[in-house]
């Protein structure tokens, strides 16, 4: 995988084109997955959220139209500052607060501070996922809840020979052609490919220390939700 600095650079290159590619690229069912996310994630009235990885701010969205008051944040500063223009044109700026830039292996934030963590399509470019995690359970109050959204592996032999074929050999031209930078969408398919699936991903949670990990899979296992407790 490449390092930090290196993911930066490949998100800041397309951070302009990103949700456009989000939308064309998923055939707009990434709308769905907000939702669900948000929905899993028990954000209400009155709690405070932590989105990592937030980007261009959709997540920290949904969870804003559910109640919640979210610290959106990012470690790509060229994504994180996209967001604030669209807070406001949803009319929920008033919950949302865009956040300097944030490692998810070194949050800037106060021991038990969060009601909930979310970090959607985030984990998966993280160097030291344990390291992430303890931050996370760190920044999480006694029973706050961890969200994760990531793509994960299709549990339908069908479904996974299709998505391996157009995440390798459609997904990079279509992201090259918008984008004009093929690198991330390079990356995208080989960042997934290497990925713990879902089973794998939860005993991650469960030695980092989350308890009631468990996972839902959305799209037939082409993304999944897991959620722990700490």
């Amino acid at each position: 995988m490449p390092e930090g600095r290196q993911v930066q650079q490949m998100f800041s290159a397309i951070a302009g084109r990103y949700d456009v590619l989000n939308h064309v690229l998923s055939g707009g069912v990434d709308f769905w997955w907000w939702w669900r996310m948000a929905r899993a994630s028990g954000a209400g009235p009155g709690m405070r959220f932590l989105d990592v990885a937030a980007g261009t701010g959709d997540s920290s969205l949904a969870l804003a139209r559910r109640g919640a008051d979210v610290v959106s944040t990012d470690f790509t500063h060229a994504m994180l500052r996209l967001g604030p223009a669209k807070f406001r044109r949803k009319g929920l700026s008033d919950r949302i607060w865009a956040s300097s830039d944030a490692d998810a292996q070194a949050l800037p934030f106060r021991d038990a501070s969060f009601d909930g963590l979310t970090i959607c399509y985030g984990i998966r470019n993280v160097e030291d996922r344990a390291l992430a995690y303890g931050e996370f359970l760190r920044v999480l109050r006694p029973g706050g809840r961890l969200t994760i959204l990531e793509f994960s592996t299709p549990v339908f032999p069908g479904l996974k020979a299709f998505y391996d074929w157009y995440s390798l050999r459609v997904l990079p031209r279509i992201g090259a052609w918008i984008s004009g930078d093929g690198s991330a969408y390079t990356y995208l398919p080989e960042s997934i490919r290497g990925f713990p699936d879902q089973r794998s991903l939860a005993a991650e949670l469960e030695s980092a220390g989350f308890r009631e990990v468990r996972w839902t899979n959305l799209t037939g296992g082409i993304v999944a939700l897991h959620l722990g407790i700490k």
